[in-house]
C-alpha cells in the first residue's frame, strides 16, 4: 500500500512540474507570438521607425525606386543629394541641432515582381524614412498602400492615375499632376491648332486605359473623337487595325500608350502611311521614342512637365555632360522637395514631415504645394515636339 501511496505522489509530483513547464511555454510561447503579430502590426513600424528618425544620428535613409534600365533617374537624385549633402541638413533633436546628411538606397521597379520585392524590403528597414519615385500607377499604387501602413514617406514622381492620391493617404504625396491636367493641356493645345477631329489609340494597360477613358471625359466640341481602338501591349502586328481606321477622316492621333508600346504603334501608323499629328501624355515624354520607333516619330507631340528649359537642365549638363531628362528632373525634385520639408519639420520623423507637406509647405521649394490629398496639381504643363531625335519646346 505504501507504495501504491509513494507511487501515486511521485506520478502527480512529475504531472504538476510537466503541467508548470507546459504552462511556462505556453505563457512563453503566447507572450512570443503576441510580440511578433504586433511587429507585423502598423503600429510597431511607425514608432520604430518614429523611434529611429528621432536619434538623430546624422544620417537620412532614403529609398530611391526606379527602372534599373533608366539610370537618368537615379542620376537626378544623386545630383540633388549631393547639392542637399553641401548645404547642410539640421535636425533639431531634444533642445540639439544635429546635422544630417541623406543617405540613398537603390531599389528596382523593372516588373511586378521586382517592384513587389523593392516595396516590401523598403517596409522591414526601419531606418528608411521615405521613398522616392516608383515609375508608373501600376507599381505606384500598391506601394503606397504599404508605405502607409508601414509609416513610410512616399514622393511619388511619375504615377498620373487618380487613384493614387484620391484614397487621402497621410504619407503619400505626388510631384506629378494627374491624367485630368495632362488631357487637359492636350485638350486645349488640340483646339489651338484645329484639330478637331481625333483618332484615339489606347493600349490595354492601366496607363492606357486611364488616358483614353479621361480623354474621354474631357473632350468637347469642336472637338471630337471620331473612333477609338485598343490594343494589346503584347501583339507585334497593328496593321489590320490601322488599315481600319485609315478610312475614317481625322486630323491627329490620340496616342493613350506609353514608351516602347506606344513606338511601335507610332512606327506602325508610318509605315502604313498614317502622317498626321501624333499627340499623348507623358508616357511619351522620353527620347528613346526616337530610336524604338525607328526614327518616325517626328510629328509627335508630348504634354510634359519638364520643358528642357530650366536650372535644372544646365545643373544637370554640367554635371554630367548631357541633357536631362524628364525622369532626371523628377529624381532631382523630389530630393529637393523632400529635403526642403525636413528642414523646415526639423525632424526626419516620417509623419511629422507628412504634416508639414500637406498642410505647411505654401511657401516650399519650387513653388510647390499640395493638396488635402497630397497632390502637386499647380505644377505646369508644356507641350513638346518631337523633332529629329531631340524634343523641342511648342510653347
Amino acid at each position: 500500500m505504501r507504495i501504491q501511496v509513494s507511487i501515486l505522489r511521485n506520478i502527480k509530483a512529475t504531472l504538476r512540474t510537466i503541467f508548470h513547464v507546459a504552462l511556462f511555454f505556453g505563457i512563453s510561447f503566447g507572450i512570443y507570438r503576441g510580440f511578433f503579430s504586433y511587429t507585423l502590426t502598423y503600429d510597431y513600424s511607425l514608432n520604430t521607425r518614429s523611434d529611429i528618425a528621432n536619434q538623430g544620428d546624422g544620417e537620412i535613409h532614403v529609398a530611391a525606386v526606379w527602372l534599373d534600365s533608366d539610370r537618368a533617374f537615379m542620376d537626378g537624385v544623386n545630383l540633388a543629394v549631393k547639392e542637399v549633402n553641401e548645404q547642410g541638413l539640421v535636425l533639431k533633436t531634444d533642445d540639439k541641432k544635429v546635422k544630417a546628411k541623406l543617405v540613398i538606397h537603390e531599389y528596382d521597379d523593372t516588373t511586378d515582381d521586382s517592384a513587389q520585392d523593392s516595396r516590401l524590403s523598403i517596409a522591414e528597414d526601419h531606418k528608411i524614412v521615405a521613398v522616392v519615385g516608383h515609375s508608373s500607377s501600376a507599381s505606384a499604387i500598391p506601394a503606397s498602400i504599404t508605405y502607409e501602413y508601414n509609416g513610410i514617406l512616399f514622393i511619388s514622381t511619375a504615377a498620373t492615375a487618380d487613384l493614387l492620391t484620391e484614397h487621402n493617404f497621410i504619407y503619400t504625396f505626388s510631384i506629378i499632376p494627374t491624367e485630368e491636367f495632362f488631357v487637359g493641356k492636350l485638350i486645349k493645345f488640340s483646339k489651338e491648332r484645329n484639330w478637331n477631329k481625333l483618332l484615339l489609340v489606347f493600349s490595354r494597360n492601366l496607363y492606357g486605359l486611364n488616358l483614353y477613358q479621361r480623354f474621354s471625359a474631357q473632350v468637347e466640341p469642336p472637338l471630337e473623337i471620331v473612333a477609338a481602338r485598343s490594343f494589346f501591349v503584347e501583339q507585334s502586328d497593328y496593321k489590320g487595325m490601322i488599315y481600319d481606321l485609315m478610312n475614317k477622316d481625322f486630323d491627329a492621333v490620340v496616342m493613350a500608350a506609353a514608351e516602347e508600346h506606344a513606338a511601335k504603334m507610332i512606327e506602325q501608323l508610318r509605315e502604313m502611311g498614317v502622317n498626321k499629328p501624333i499627340i499623348g501624355g507623358d508616357g511619351l515624354d522620353i527620347l528613346k521614342i526616337w530610336d524604338w520607333s525607328n526614327q518616325t516619330a517626328n510629328q509627335t507631340y508630348v504634354a510634359s512637365i519638364f520643358s528642357g528649359k530650366n536650372e535644372f537642365n544646365e545643373k544637370f549638363k554640367s554635371a554630367y555632360g548631357v541633357e536631362g531628362s524628364y525622369s532626371a528632373y523628377q529624381g532631382y525634385e523630389a530630393i529637393r522637395v523632400l529635403a526642403d520639408a525636413i528642414q523646415k519639420t526639423g525632424s526626419s520623423n516620417p509623419i511629422q514631415v507628412a504634416s508639414t507637406l500637406k498642410y505647411g509647405y505654401a511657401q516650399g521649394y519650387g513653388g510647390y504645394f499640395f493638396d488635402k490629398n497630397g497632390l502637386a496639381s499647380n505644377k505646369e504643363i508644356y507641350i513638346k515636339q518631337i523633332v529629329d531625335g531631340r524634343f523641342v519646346l511648342v510653347e
